[in-house]
């Protein structure tokens, strides 16, 4: 990873020393990095703002994904049922709802954690049906005869076997919560990274506008490695976690 990253800025660096894209397009290595530094408690402040809304809209997202996703998972019918429903509203785009989102919340944390739950909320519902459907037969016949009542059944059998599944919907989802948060901040101007570097945009001050894009992707690449270390020492059996992170 560190290779990479060295490579990419070197590449960035290049491509600004030498000319190759304007200075009002790209700014210098070193000019973001002293815009960091200089905008260090700004930067922190939207940083905060953007986990806050993410965290609020993936908090609400793997509720009723999880619990939702086991009760259609444990039911053929709604199984079934469920399905037309996924298929038309999954591929639904978060800022299209924005419309309704402000009239129905306003601007401010309410409406981008709502459309943070709402993108977020189908891979962990999918991936939670999947995995509970997909819970072999002889362990629910072990539990059966072992008298399993059934919430003990589904905190013991089913949801432990189903969790590398549930916690692979997650890693999805924690990506593209964060995504779908950026994104309605730079659109509804509602504060966090998303704002920031709309502003900065607005201003012309290129260095600030790439400073926020590089703390975004920081907190993006910190979310993702913080989830990926916790899902492997929950769930130590779930090995595709590893290839997903």
């Amino acid at each position: 990873m560190a290779g990479g990253v060295a490579v990419s800025i070197g590449i960035w660096e290049l491509v600004s020393a030498t000319g190759l894209a304007n200075a009002q397009a790209l700014a210098s290595v070193s000019a973001t990095a002293a815009a960091i530094g200089e905008h260090a408690g700004s930067l922190a402040s939207a940083a905060g703002q953007t986990i806050e809304a993410w965290a609020a809209g993936l908090a609400i997202a793997t509720a009723g994904g999880v619990s939702l996703g086991t009760l259609a998972g444990r039911s053929a019918v709604a199984e079934a049922s469920t399905e037309t429903l996924v298929r038309m509203m999954r591929p639904l785009p978060s800022l299209a709802l924005i419309p309704i989102a402000i009239l129905v919340a306003g601007l401010g944390l309410k409406m981008t954690a709502g459309l943070v739950a709402f993108t977020s909320f189908w891979p962990i519902f999918i991936n939670t049906r999947y995995g509970v459907h997909q819970v072999g037969r002889l362990f629910l016949e072990t539990a059966r005869t072992l008298q399993m009542g059934r919430a003990t059944l589904l905190g013991r059998v089913v949801l432990p076997a189903a969790a590398p599944l549930v916690a692979s919907g997650l890693q999805v989802a924690v990506s593209l919560a964060l995504v779908v948060t950026v994104s309605v901040e730079l659109v509804g101007g509602t504060g966090g990274i998303g704002t920031y570097v709309l502003d900065a945009q607005q201003g012309n001050a290129v260095a600030d506008m790439y400073a926020g894009i590089v703390v975004g992707g920081f907190v993006g690449w910190a979310l993702n490695r913080g989830f990926a270390e916790l899902a492997r020492r929950v769930l130590p059996w779930a090995n595709r976690l590893e290839a997903a992170s």
